[in-house]
């Protein structure tokens, strides 16, 4: 870091230039060396993000430069995620942006600080960029539509250089010498203010190139920031749009289109009026896909009765005899799913997940329509179509399900089609929330802080955040009760917005994981439930783990052994202990391959449980159920009313998350008052899929 010309305090910089390179260290060289030719009169530091770990010619570049902070990633994180990167590091008021092929010129950073210092509401100034041979080069735009899209970024734009709403677009009838508001500036070169990004947040990591800045510079407006463009201050841009040359769609373009459809599906006005109403969209298309598998299922099983008529005394029916009975089936079949939950609450996207509902509605119908097999005596009712109905409905019903699902499961893992979800509350609640996310997962969700820690706003009328949740795009609400403000007012206009709201009531720590809302004389009550939990370990329980974990044992050792000796060799851990503590005092010792990092493969967790596969025998452990905690941590102290003879969980998804103390406590505490054979069946699914359990 450079003290700068006046010779001030060195204490905290006043700008941090934050590059972030990708194998372009001819470019990085030319920046660095304007910089240090410049001669910056404030207060600076550099810090350089690079983006290609293999690389080490900017590693080699930055060495020699004591004013250069140099961070290597693990990975190409894209551009938004290198500087948030560079962002988290820099310690200056605010953050200069800048791609390596920018150079700064003498003056230009100073006119940037001078005019940020004069003007607090600016989040985000431009400087006036030129290219190498001096011309001016448009930096700033108006927000993209699909028709500036095709022309800037297709050959249609070679057909129609001079369309007017190309040029309003690139602002090309304005002379560029004042200075002005604009809509948003390219991100190789702006100054951004500090709190700014605190009250916005960092660039959207989802735009992986291109977009991550037109996003940040809406966000900024969205917040109540202004985007400035600033011509004093002038840099020069080795810039050229590989993107728009040739006369064929290149990959840039792909690239480009897919952060133009991430823009709109995250910002579009009707693409989130859809959204607000997807439950009831995702229950219908759900429904019409289970009627259509539960016809194939029927026509199936009529199928495999034909193929059997030989083998049968009684005479085939022709499919046309089946049409009311069909009818009957199907709407008992939608029924049942409807009746069983199928259609509401959280539908998990695994195969396992479907089947155990699935089965539990269709075995009801079965029933119903094998009872009507005997009510009525129609003939033409087979009742070997009705039985080999019932496994082929499950099978397909089940199939269907999970591949939608899962197919809705895949966008959502490609940022797309995120459920933004508005957080509401206490800024030490706000940032436990976002602490959550972060640990465990999105779950196809996007936390927005609405009044976000740090930001210009402590409190707001809630009118106002009614107003701002829309325009963020929330569709949905999580309020913490101890927020503060005129909750009833808030309820009122949420609800008058469409918004669902879900409370986080202030003795959430208190509250058993069986708590339900209900009634008592037309009043909302929260209804605690009672009893000791639900863990019952049954026989057939105990002989399935014991046989499991002999086949396991057999199956387990040799890559055991051959993993065991490599960290032997290598000087590394090779077992470690993990101990839990339950009500009655019993301490349960676990031994485990010790592990590098809180994160790994199905395979290696699976491995790594092999030293503890005895416990399965004895019974004090099981394939899932209490997670392991330290000896200090007692079970009895999160929840007085667990059974004493509860049992260690060897596989859960504690392999592969980094869970606190205290989140173990809780999820043994739900654990004890939720425990079904359908529950274990659904954290076994978890963990072989390696998905990350939202328990």
């Amino acid at each position: 870091m450079n003290d700068g010309a006046d010779g001030r305090s060195a204490d905290r910089p006043d700008v941090s230039l934050v590059i972030v390179v990708y194998r372009t260290p001819d470019y990085l060289r030319r920046a660095l060396e304007a910089i240090e030719t410049a001669r910056i009169a404030c207060r600076y530091e550099v810090v350089v993000e690079d983006n290609a770990p293999l690389d080490e010619a900017s590693a080699q570049l930055c060495a020699g430069r004591a004013q250069v902070v140099y961070e290597r990633n693990a990975q190409n994180l894209g551009f938004g995620g290198g500087v948030n990167r560079g962002l988290a590091r820099g310690r200056g008021r605010y953050y200069l942006i800048l791609n390596p092929d920018v150079e700064v010129s003498a003056g230009g950073i100073e006119a940037l600080v001078a005019f940020a210092d004069e003007n607090e509401d600016a989040g985000i100034i431009a400087p006036r960029l030129h290219n190498s041979d001096g011309t001016l080069q448009p930096s700033v735009r108006t927000f993209y539509t699909w028709p500036i899209f095709l022309l800037r970024r297709t050959f249609l734009g070679r057909f129609f250089p001079q369309a007017r709403v190309l040029r309003e677009h690139l602002m090309a009838d304005w002379d560029h010498e004042t200075t002005r508001d604009v809509d948003w500036c390219i991100g190789g070169a702006m100054l951004v203010r500090r709190e700014a990004v605190e009250d916005v947040g960092p660039m959207d990591e989802r735009f992986f190139l291109y977009f991550e800045d037109v996003d940040w510079c809406y966000r900024m407006h969205q917040r109540g920031w202004r985007v400035i463009y600033l011509p004093t201050a002038r840099f020069v841009h080795h810039y050229q749009r590989a993107s728009a040359r040739g006369f064929w769609p290149k990959r840039s373009l792909w690239i480009h289109l897919g952060s133009l459809f991430r823009f709109y599906e995250k910002w579009s006005f009707l693409l989130y009026w859809l959204k607000l109403r997807a439950p009831l969209f995702r229950q219908f298309a759900l429904a019409l896909s289970d009627l259509a598998a539960v016809i194939a299922a029927f026509a199936a099983a009529y199928g495999m009765r034909g193929l059997a008529a030989d083998l049968l005394t009684k005479p085939m029916f022709g499919f046309e005899h089946y049409a009311r009975f069909l009818s009957f089936a199907a709407g008992m079949s939608l029924l049942f799913f409807a009746l069983g939950g199928l259609y509401r609450g959280r539908i998990g996207a695994s195969w396992i997940e479907n089947v155990v509902p699935v089965t539990r509605a269709m075995t009801w119908t079965s029933a119903v329509l094998l009872a009507s097999t005997f009510l009525f005596s129609d003939q033409t009712y087979s009742r070997v179509v009705v039985v080999l109905f019932f496994p082929t409905a499950i099978l397909l019903v089940t199939t269907t399900r999970s591949f939608w699902l899962g197919a809705l499961d895949q966008v959502r893992r490609r940022q797309i089609n995120l459920h933004r979800i508005g957080l509401l509350g206490p800024p030490a609640a706000v940032e436990e929330a976002l602490a959550r996310f972060a640990r465990y997962g999105r779950f196809g969700m996007e936390p927005v802080p609405i009044l976000a820690p740090g930001g210009r706003e402590e409190t707001g009328e809630p009118s106002r955040l009614v107003r701002r949740m829309r325009q963020e795009r929330v569709q949905e609400v999580l309020v913490f009760e101890e927020w503060g403000g005129d909750l009833g007012a808030l309820l009122r206009g949420l609800q008058a917005a469409g918004l669902p709201v879900r409370i986080v009531p202030a003795v959430r720590d208190l509250l058993p994981a069986s708590t339900a809302l209900s009634t008592l004389l037309g009043l909302p009550t929260l209804a605690l439930g009672a009893g000791a939990g639900r863990l019952r370990r049954g026989l057939g329980q105990r002989v399935l783990e014991c046989v499991t974990a002999l086949a396991a044992a057999m199956v387990l050792t040799p890559p055991f052994l051959w993993l065991a000796l490599g960290r032997q060799l290598r000087g590394r851990p090779v077992l470690e202990r993990q101990t839990l503590r339950g009500p009655a005092g019993r301490v349960v010792q676990a031994v485990r391959l010790a592990r590098q990092t809180p994160d790994g493969s199905v395979a290696s967790a699976v491995i790594g449980v092999f030293p503890s596969l005895p416990l399965l025998l004895s019974g004090a452990a099981g394939w899932t159920g209490l997670a392991p905690t330290a000896p200090a941590t007692s079970l009895a102290s999160s929840d007085p009313t667990a059974p004493p003879d509860a049992w260690l969980g060897l596989l859960g998804p504690w392999l592969f998350i980094d869970m606190p103390q205290a989140d173990r406590a809780a999820w043994n505490r739900r654990y004890v008052q939720t425990w079904s054979p359908s529950e274990d069946l659904r954290i076994l699914a978890d963990v072989f899929a390696h998905r990350r359990s939202s328990r």
